[in-house]
């Protein structure tokens, strides 16, 4: 069943906002089923459908109660201030099992920023002062008013999908998703 989710000022959107499909995840960077979907599902989710014009890919960074989840939301968030976001957010994942474990994670993700080619000096005061947590705030919100209990939650055209779906199951609720929309 599709539902209306009010995502308008929050997350980051890949991929044409005017195609066809929409999908909204709901996604907490110290999530292990989220770095699970983002390693096995999402590269060729990407590829077939944010590339080719066929899907915008709108990523919503909110705190589900994970360890040090608000580390990695902030992290991303300062990122987003330099215009990568996308970057970053593939470095959490990449890295999880890094920087959520590890003592000294603030060097961790401050190392993360220079990889990607952020200025770490600009990076390091926006993650020391918290200056996403606004934003944060606000997703979680949202993410609470959508119903998201759990992560990854997804909405493809308001048609909601659980957990770290496998390609196939993904692709079962986009066309799902699409027929519904064709029948409107």
């Amino acid at each position: 069943m599709a539902q209306d989710v009010e995502v308008e000022g929050i997350g980051y959107v890949l991929g044409d906002p005017e195609a066809p499909i929409e999908v909204v995840e709901f996604g907490d960077f110290a999530c292990s089923a989220c770095a699970e979907f983002w390693r096995d599902t999402w590269p060729r989710v990407k590829q077939e459908l944010v590339e080719t014009g066929r899907a915008s890919w709108r990523h919503v960074p909110f705190l589900l109660g994970f360890d040090r989840g608000d580390d990695g939301a902030n992290a991303a968030e300062c990122a987003a201030d330099q215009g990568e976001f996308w970057a970053m957010h593939d470095k959490l994942f990449e890295g999880q099992q890094e920087w959520t474990r590890k003592r000294r994670h603030e060097q961790i993700l401050q190392r993360y920023a220079m990889e990607i080619g952020l200025e770490v000096e600009e990076f390091a005061d926006c993650y020391d002062d918290e200056r996403g947590e606004d934003r944060t705030r606000d997703a979680t919100r949202a993410a609470r008013r959508a119903g998201v209990r759990g992560t990854p939650t997804f909405f493809i055209n308001g048609s909601p999908a659980f957990g770290a779906l496998s390609y196939e199951m993904f692709m079962e609720v986009v066309v799902e998703a699409e027929h519904d929309a064709a029948g409107r």
